[in-house]
């Protein structure tokens, strides 16, 4: 108990002395994001089953390079991410499933957006187990909702305090005309993670078609490097553009070779339960977006191919965020 209380203690000290430290956040943001994800959405109740995540940004300096306008920003989001096996009603450790889990995170981020391309820089504090309090969590959501409480929670990995360096680059590699009301474009995106979380490498691409396509570089997960959406929308660019609407939908594909993955690969520093994970993991998703002026609104069907070599079946969820610019 007294190690639990001293991870709780220096997690969530560090970021309330983080947050408190933060240049001008509060008088130059100007936008917030706010992601749900949970398999509950689409009809599950297993493995990857809630993810949230709260951004906001502040605005950054402007400046001209030829013919291309160059943006500069910081961000800054907390999360929560909750892991458990096929089958919450056994109290008994489950050795040939995924482990319990939950982190609680906190991320700063620098951006570098340019016509067509975005650059990202990010940087992860957390801390996994009983302090994340995703047990705490999980079990009031489905005491709200009249769900069977999770039994096996005393099974989950242990409290460790994790980090994590992100990049990631995006690129837009076509669009149609802008003067267009119905337009399409094609984003690719790379990068790669290291840390005492995750340590991995990501490609993929996103193709949108829609009316009034945005300037952004496309919706993205609950993942590292993912905030693009909204929060540079055209106020980046061009004042007018951002009091337009549209809709549009987008197919987004992604792959992952997995390093490590403390969520599956267990504690770094304890013995914990663990299981083989597969070194290559995809997600495919379809969804569509409604822009409304300055709000962005968006859903996403996500499946995820197996993560460990136990896995019963592949992971299916659905993603919601709500974003604001002002």
């Amino acid at each position: 108990m007294k190690k639990r209380n001293m991870s709780f203690m220096i997690f969530w000290g560090s970021i309330l002395l983080i947050a408190c430290i933060q240049p001008g956040a509060a008088q130059n943001r100007d936008g917030f994001s706010l992601h749900l994800e949970n398999d509950f959405f689409a009809g599950t109740d297993r493995y990857y089953t809630n993810g949230m995540k709260f951004t906001w940004i502040t605005s950054g300096s402007t400046s001209r390079r030829s013919d291309s306008l160059s943006r500069r920003a910081v961000s800054v989001s907390i999360g929560q991410n909750i892991y458990t096996p096929y089958d919450i009603n056994l109290e008994d450790l489950i050795e040939d499933d995924r482990p319990y889990a939950g982190i609680s995170y906190f991320t700063l981020a620098l951006h570098k957006k340019e016509d067509r391309t975005m650059n990202t820089w990010e940087f992860l504090l957390g801390i996994v187990g009983p302090s994340s309090l995703a047990e705490e969590l999980q079990s009031f959501v489905h005491g709200l909702l009249q769900n069977s409480e999770p039994k096996g929670w005393q099974h989950q990995l242990k409290d460790e305090i994790v980090f994590g360096i992100i990049f990631d680059r995006k690129w837009r590699i076509f669009r149609s005309q802008e003067e267009q009301k119905f337009g399409y474009d094609f984003v690719g995106h790379a990068g790669g993670s290291f840390g005492t979380m995750i340590t991995a490498v990501a490609t993929g691409w996103q193709f949108r078609f829609g009316l009034n396509l945005p300037r952004d570089f496309g919706t993205f997960l609950i993942r590292p490097g993912g905030e693009s959406g909204a929060l540079f929308n055209d106020l980046s660019f061009q004042q007018k553009d951002a009091q337009r609407s549209g809709v549009h939908g987008f197919v987004y594909l992604v792959g992952h070779g997995v390093i490590r993955n403390i969520f599956l690969d267990g504690n770094t520093y304890s013995d914990s339960h663990r299981v083989d994970k597969y070194p290559f993991v995809s997600d495919i998703a379809i969804g569509f977006v409604i822009s409304l002026k300055r709000f962005k609104i968006s859903y996403a069907y996500v499946y995820r191919t197996k993560q460990f070599k136990t896995q019963d079946k592949p992971q299916i969820f659905g993603a919601i965020n709500i974003s604001y610019v002002y």
